[in-house]
C-alpha cells in the first residue's frame, strides 16, 4: 500500500503559480522608495472614504525642493474639481520630508465620498505617506 502511494505521489504534477518582479533599483540620495509626484492639477483618489467615523483630519508627508513654490495641496470630495473640505501649504523642505497635519472642523465632510488630494501651484512636489487622524 505504501508503495503505491509513493507511486501515486511520484507521477501526480506539482503546479505553483507565481509572478516575480524585477528588483527595485538601489535608492539614490534624495529618492524615496514610494513616493507620489504631484505637480499643477494632479491627483491622487482614494474611493467610497466613510468621513463619517471618526475621523476629524488628515496627515501628509511631502518633500518640496524648491524654495518659492507656492505649492499646496486641496482636499475635494466627489471629484477632482468637486467640494474643497481643506488646504495645505506646502513648505519648502529640503532633502527630507515633512509631515503636515490637516485637522479641525473639515466643512462638506461627512458621509461616503470620492476623496481627492489636488496639486496646486507652479513648482512640483512629492507626497511619500497619507494617513487619517482618528478622534478617539
Amino acid at each position: 500500500m505504501r508503495l503505491m502511494l509513493l507511486l501515486l505521489f511520484a507521477f501526480v504534477p506539482l503546479f505553483v503559480a507565481g509572478q516575480t518582479a524585477a528588483p527595485a533599483p538601489a535608492a539614490k540620495k534624495g529618492n524615496r522608495a514610494t513616493e507620489f509626484q504631484m505637480k499643477e492639477g494632479s491627483y491622487l483618489s482614494f474611493a467610497q472614504v466613510n468621513l463619517s467615523l471618526g475621523e476629524i483630519g488628515f496627515r501628509v508627508e511631502v518633500a518640496s525642493e524648491h524654495k518659492k513654490s507656492n505649492a499646496r495641496l486641496e482636499f475635494r470630495i466627489d471629484k477632482p474639481k468637486g467640494k474643497i473640505i481643506g488646504t495645505l501649504e506646502i513648505p519648502y523642505t529640503g532633502d527630507s520630508t515633512y509631515a503636515l497635519k490637516l485637522t479641525g472642523n473639515l466643512r462638506h465632510a461627512e458621509g461616503v465620498h470620492d476623496l481627492y488630494l489636488v496639486a496646486r501651484g507652479a513648482m512640483p512636489f512629492s507626497i511619500t505617506s497619507f494617513g487619517f487622524i482618528y478622534n478617539y
